[in-house]
């Protein structure tokens, strides 16, 4: 190898033996690269895809081939001149080298002409359109098509071709590092589209029917029912164009019709991040059971992970202030984040200030900035009438259940942790010293659950287990089985397959060498039987104490009007939790109803 301002470069050959190339270039309309000269062998029209390699001194492309003849006076009977063209993306390759085309036959090499030239795309197709309009094969009319098409000048030209077809994208979002997810609508009455994908500079996506998911939009069907009849309920659409964006150029859809026509629909630049973009896609889809794994593997799972991981790479910034004096070295650090209502942690101040907290800590972390105000206020008062020390940790964004319980673990000093909602309200004075003292008894355990009752008395949780729900993707969610009970009380722990974060102790130690809740679960939900199942992969099991017997007030701390979206987050965090712990059982996927 030579080697050429640092870059490893492949000797150019010195001769040919059937054929060269005297022009070459990319054709961003065309979306390929054109390479014209001539061979002195003759091979089949219809080569396989792969069938033609091009080597540059940067890498090599392989791809469709479209194959066109034409005579060559100036070669005599040497041989025949052909374009032969490669749909392949345009990158920084280098100079070109050589094709090698595998035929029946063997294989060709044809090479670059001493006199090579790198055309731009104007010029090359003002040189290899008279080529193929006197050319041979069936490859000549595809590449006149192909030639024909109009190179994308800023835009929109959907309605100069000669079908009606309507297609709009309303929004983006940018999926770290260069994908990009799209909200649209798109209605083609004469079925006369024959692909749909992304450019961005040189970059091509693969065809967006591939991931795309259909959504209803019961405004463009009022719209356009008058004109066409009938309408697609469903001709909204989310679709996800991975490793799509590049840094330079703009944003646009190239849409081909099935006779070789090409369209271009601009598109917006992705404003939305973090959880308002998560938010903003998931209000719109409305899913069927058949189509919730395919959608969520090919585009809402994969894409919104990225997003989510996205979002709390930014530095987390948070102020401590400590009402009275904690304890200097507690037995257990106990975390509750607050969001939505701030009541509740008076009335666990009230509680636990009776039963005798003094050696454990108190860690509140607001993960609602606007209520600081009111959190603080609350503080003030509550450590004034029941003089029980606390610290709170100020978050200035809002974080989610996982990375807010993992911000307050980066404050904990106690040899325990105890992650516990903030509407939990304690029964049995000593709750919190009966799961520390499980754990100290039994070195297999690695996790300790409380028992939790609704207000009426009744059983809320005591324990998880897994269960597939046909309606969900047949996916496992984790269920209480003695949910509803009246209580039984016990005498000591139960194993479990897992417990609810909502109250769950285990050892600091632990807690960190894990890294505490996986993040990738947004928000919150199944982020906490992630860390039963995580423990119980390194060997350590997870019970329930009948004795620690504690309220919970299910879902009251987060009350909030927007149902369906919140569902979508948790099937969004149930795939995550499927495909990481029950992947070998996965049920087989339903048909997607995809369009281009």
């Amino acid at each position: 190898m030579l080697k050429k301002a640092g870059v490893s470069v492949a000797p150019k050959p010195a001769a040919a033996e059937h054929g060269y190339v005297d022009f070459h270039g990319y054709g961003t309309a065309a979306g390929g690269w054109l390479f014209c000269g001539w061979s002195t062998q003759r091979w089949a029209d219809d080569l396989p895809p792969g069938a033609v390699v091009a080597h540059f001194e940067r890498g090599q492309l392989s791809a469709d081939v479209i194959t066109c003849w034409h005579d060559r006076p100036d070669i005599a009977d040497r041989g025949m001149g052909v374009v032969i063209f490669l749909a392949a993306t345009g990158r920084s390759l280098g100079e070109f080298l050589a094709l090698e085309i595998a035929t029946p036959a063997g294989t060709l090499r044809i090479v670059a002409a001493r006199t090579l030239h790198h055309l731009r795309e104007a010029d090359l197709v003002g040189r290899a359109r008279p080529l193929l309009v006197n050319g041979l094969g069936v490859g000549r009319s595809r590449l006149l098509a192909l030639l024909s098409r109009q190179v994308y000048d800023g835009s929109s030209t959907l309605g100069r071709l000669p079908v009606p077809l309507h297609l709009a994208v309303d929004e983006t979002v940018l999926v770290p590092p260069d994908g990009l997810l799209l909200i649209g609508w798109f209605v083609d009455p004469t079925s006369s589209v024959s692909s749909i994908r992304l450019r961005s500079g040189r970059g091509l996506s693969d065809p967006l029917g591939q991931r795309w998911i259909r959504t209803e939009r019961g405004d463009i069907v009022e719209a356009l029912a008058p004109k066409y009849g009938a309408v697609d309920r469903r001709c909204g659409f989310v679709a996800y164009a991975p490793a799509s964006v590049a840094e330079e150029g703009g944003l646009f859809l190239e849409v081909e019709l099935v006779n070789g026509e090409i369209g271009y629909e601009n598109v917006p630049q992705p404003v939305r991040r973090g959880l308002a973009a998560i938010r903003r896609v998931l209000e719109c889809v409305d899913l069927p059971p058949d189509e919730l794994e395919p959608a969520f593997d090919k585009v809402l799972g994969p894409s919104l992970v990225a997003v989510n991981r996205a979002r709390l790479t930014a530095e987390r910034r948070a102020t401590e202030i400590t009402f009275g004096e904690p304890p200097a070295e507690p037995v257990c650090s106990v975390i509750i984040p607050l969001y939505g209502r701030m009541d509740f942690a008076m009335y666990q101040l009230a509680l636990l200030s009776e039963h005798g907290f003094e050696r454990h800590e108190l860690i509140f972390v607001l993960d609602d900035p606007p209520r600081k105000r009111e959190l603080l206020d609350l503080a003030h008062s509550a450590y004034a009438r029941f003089g029980l020390p606390f610290r709170t940790v100020l978050l200035e964004e809002n974080l989610g259940f996982a990375p807010a319980n993992n911000v307050g673990l980066t404050y904990a000093r106690g040899e325990y942790i105890c992650f516990l909602n903030s509407d939990i309200m304690p029964k049995e004075p000593r709750w919190l010293d009966l799961m520390i003292e499980d754990l100290q008894a039994d070195p297999t355990l690695g996790i300790v659950g409380g028992l939790l009752l609704f207000e009426d008395g009744t059983v809320q949780h005591d324990g998880l287990a897994f269960e597939r729900l046909p309606q969900f993707g047949n996916w496992p969610f984790p269920k209480h089985p003695g949910k509803g009970r009246r209580l039984q009380q016990g005498t000591g722990i139960q194993r479990m397959e897992a417990v609810t974060g909502a109250c769950m102790t285990l050892s600091r130690a632990v807690a960190n060498e894990l890294g505490g809740f996986d993040e990738d679960y947004v928000t919150g939900d199944f982020e906490d039987s992630d860390l039963c199942l995580r423990l119980k992969a390194r060997g350590l099991g997870a019970a329930v104490d009948a004795r620690a017997v504690l309220y919970h007030l299910e879902r009251q701390s987060q009350v909030t009007p927007d149902r369906r979206w919140r569902m979508y987050v948790s099937l969004l965090n149930a795939w995550t939790h499927t495909r990481r712990w029950f992947r070998g059982a996965s049920p087989q996927r339903g048909k997607e109803g995809a369009r281009p």
